[in-house]
């Protein structure tokens, strides 16, 4: 009985030792992906095809029957450094040996880049796959979501083909976004006609580029101190302009008559501006004062 005892656990024992290892986080393959990541975090572009076999298939985003190989995902890369600076951050590796015996190594992790044309940061989390065969990457598959960025290129490159009157008029719309969040009552006076009007929500606020500060830029300011506008789209139609915005900003000063209720805002609007001469002339501007007043917890009183 006792000699079957050790037989059986000489048994076991083999067995274990011979099972094949099918998910670990240390693996001489995750060494590998590790080193390549860091190459690309480096740019050391010159080392980066010795950890990929030759015939290496690579689809970013794309079906695998449009995957490259690391030549060209390598002059992607370089594409990419001209218009970016970035990092990798919060990075993750795991090793599975599927059933059909293939070997990937996972990643996940937060690529930080910013743009050089725009100086805008976008913080994009993305995940590759790769597979190894004899130590090298044989295929490799990446997701991520770049679809601001695309967005962002595309307007960049319409602005570059604006015509003459249409950068001018950008420019006003620029120099409103500036004078709105450094609180330049002088600046936004300068891109204003003298006989300038604001309406909001079709009531008439300011009848001049002086009671446009007093009546909304002072009041805004001095209420939300970190007020801030966001310009989220616009287009340019003739001499209108029409502009989505984004006003932030947390209430630490009385507004309104109403006490200071700590509480943040995120609003959301639409604005009409019409230019004259070059200068801003109108402003039809839209937005739900409900929401507003719903963040600052303010009640509605019951009609009587």
């Amino acid at each position: 009985m006792k000699n079957l005892i050790l037989l059986g656990l000489t048994v076991i024992l083999f067995t274990a030792c011979n099972q094949e290892v099918r998910y670990t986080q240390q693996s001489p393959e995750i060494d590998t992906y590790k080193k390549s990541m860091d190459d690309y975090k480096n740019m050391n572009w010159e080392n980066m095809p010795k950890h990929y076999a030759d015939t290496a298939k690579i689809a970013n985003n794309v079906i695998e029957e449009k995957a490259i190989n690391i030549a060209q995902a390598i002059e992607k890369n370089k594409e990419d450094a001209s218009m970016f600076n970035w990092i990798v951050e919060k990075e993750e590796y795991e090793m599975v040996v599927t059933d059909k015996g293939e070997t990937w190594v996972n990643f996940w992790g937060i690529w930080k880049g910013t743009m050089k044309s725009n100086n805008k940061e976008y913080v994009i989390p993305f995940h590759t796959t790769a597979r190894f065969i004899d130590g090298k990457i044989v295929e490799e598959f990446g997701f991520w979501d770049n679809s601001e960025i695309v967005l962002d290129i595309q307007k960049i490159e319409a602005e570059s083909n604006m015509s003459v009157d249409e950068k001018a008029i950008k420019s006003l719309i620029d120099a409103c976004v500036k004078a709105w969040n450094d609180n330049d009552k002088t600046l936004m006076a300068s891109i204003m006609t003298n006989d300038f009007v604001r309406t909001e929500n079709g009531n008439v606020i300011a009848k001049s580029a002086a009671e446009y500060g007093t009546n909304l830029m002072d009041v805004f300011h001095g209420a939300f101190p970190d007020f801030k506008v966001k310009l989220d789209d616009y287009k340019i139609v003739g001499n209108t302009i029409h502009i989505d915005w984004t006003c932030t900003g947390t209430n630490t000063k009385p507004f309104q008559g109403n006490a200071a209720t700590n509480k943040a805002i995120t609003t959301h609007g639409h604005s009409i501006w019409t230019v004259s001469n070059g200068k801003l002339s109108n402003e039809d501007s839209y937005y739900d004062n409900l929401t507003l007043f719903n963040q600052l917890g303010y009640s509605i009183p019951t009609p009587k």
